[in-house]
């Protein structure tokens, strides 16, 4: 039995041709060839019919069946974006060296790191929303958010321990003062209403002082305080590192020091808007996970990122090659004592009118977990 097929390839069915049947039956020439006229066009129907079904179950594109699906991408999808405000200082290094490292992209989020020339233009900025968040001390976040600026402090930066203390009360070249009880009745250069003079009077608190043997000058601007301190206009100022050892190299003696007392009163802590804190919540999560990379790294070998540290934080020449490289812990919650005997300080000056509790201005939820 003879078998025809349609031009598709397939095997439709058997058609019994001539030469399968008996001799006395086969049909003349004419009439044979008629017949397989009329056999040949019911094939072609038939395949045109098939391949018509075919087709429709390609969605009627033949083609679309061999086209090649686009490579999937291999960079991770970035969460963010985070624009996280800083003043240049030594306690931004674990930023910088996220960012050095590409450790933010590598973990999936995008972080922008914005620059301000002073405390004033960064609280400005975050407080209209033009950042997410920023490095700050616990003293301006609690002033913020009673001020109307809904942040939430989310870690320490540096003074998890007290040996990360950066702040110390200085005496001037030449002024002969070492000891504490020499400070009594001196008038000390600070900064008024900020961690300067937070830290300055717990410090001589702690070491017996009562309240009116304190004196304080206000001098805001840092770098008009080591000039005075420097020149002997004043005695004694409370300054944050590199400029504490700059006037330490130029003959000043540090008196008391927040990384020899009972507890660290100058610690910086990260904080960002509630709006962030609600919208990019997976993105903090990311960016603390880099976070902690850096400190690792800091920690495990910290003389290796002096000159990042020198470059990015201005570090004046006369202390680069002597600097020690300050070390980090990981990112952690303030203790509530830190932060209640701040806001209580706040209160004592009437600073703030209203008490702010840990709970409303702390949120422990976005620090790698197992922490």
């Amino acid at each position: 039995m003879a078998c025809c097929y349609i031009g598709l390839g397939f095997r439709l069915w058997p058609f019994p041709g001539p030469q399968d049947r008996p001799r006395e039956h086969r049909p003349h020439a004419a009439e044979n060839g008629g017949r397989h006229r009329m056999r040949t066009k019911l094939v072609r129907v038939l395949a045109a019919v098939l391949a018509a079904g075919l087709l429709a179950g390609c969605g009627g594109k033949p083609q679309d069946t061999y086209q090649k699906k686009p490579a999937a991408s291999t960079e991770p999808e970035l969460a963010g974006p985070l624009k996280i405000g800083q003043i240049p200082t030594i306690d931004c290094l674990p930023f910088w060296v996220a960012e050095s490292k590409d450790y933010y992209r590598q973990q999936g989020v995008q972080v922008e790191l914005v620059r301000f020339n002073s405390a004033a233009e960064r609280d400005a900025a975050l407080a209209g929303g033009q950042i997410d968040g920023t490095l700050t001390d616990i003293m301006s976040a609690v002033t913020l958010y009673s001020n109307g600026t809904p942040v939430q402090i989310t870690s320490i930066n540096l003074g998890a321990t007290i040996e990360e203390g950066p702040f110390a009360i200085v005496s001037a070249p030449g002024s002969g003062i070492t000891d504490p009880e020499q400070l009594k009745g001196v008038e000390i250069a600070i900064s008024t209403n900020t961690i300067i003079h937070y830290v300055t009077e717990k410090l001589l608190l702690e070491n017996g002082f009562k309240p009116e043997e304190i004196k304080l000058i206000s001098i805001p601007q840092i770098p008009l305080r080591f000039e005075n301190l420097m020149s002997g206009n004043v005695k004694a100022a409370t300054l944050p590192e590199p400029l504490l050892s700059l006037a330490v190299h130029k003959g000043g003696t540090v008196v008391l020091s927040d990384a020899e007392a009972k507890r660290n009163y100058s610690q910086s802590v990260i904080v960002f808007r509630e709006e962030a804190v609600r919208e990019k919540a997976e993105a903090i999560r990311r960016f603390f996970v880099a976070y902690n990379k850096a400190v690792a790294d800091i920690a495990a070998e910290p003389e290796a990122y002096k000159e990042l540290l020198a470059t990015e934080a201005n570090l004046p020449p006369e202390i680069k090659d002597s600097w020690k490289v300050i070390t980090f812990s990981p990112a952690q919650p303030p203790g509530r004592t830190e932060v209640e005997d701040v806001v209580e300080w706040l209160l004592e000056k009437g600073i703030v009118s209203k008490r702010v509790t840990y709970e409303e201005i702390v949120d422990t939820t976005l620090l790698p977990q197992g922490q």
